[in-house]
């Protein structure tokens, strides 16, 4: 009976070991910190990281475009401050057109 124990072992022993050995290996390559689960989850916060590095580059370019023109010169300043804060130069005549309403 003992050698009949054994030799079931032997025969069959490996096969559990070895579905064992798979099953272990597919959980960490499907589902392991670094398995492809958690490999498609980080490209996409990849891509999504880099539509808004994309965004930020763009506002950046446009401030530094900016600061350019208003070091350049005072025409620039002159213009903004006129355009946000509606200033006028000292002599000129300010105008405010209202629409009438219908």
């Amino acid at each position: 009976m003992n050698t009949v124990l054994t030799q079931s072992l032997k025969r069959y022993g490996w096969k559990v070991i070895a579905l064992v050995v798979f099953l272990v290996l597919q959980y960490q390559l499907w589902f392991d910190q670094s398995g492809l689960l958690a490999n498609w989850k980080m490209q996409s916060l990849i891509e999504q990281r880099k539509e808004s590095n994309a965004e930020f580059q763009a506002k950046n370019q446009v401030l530094t475009e900016e600061i350019i023109a208003l070091r350049s010169g005072m025409d620039s300043l002159e213009a903004k401050a006129r355009k946000e804060l509606g200033m006028i130069k000292s002599g000129e005549t300010y105008f405010i057109v209202v629409e009438g309403q219908d």
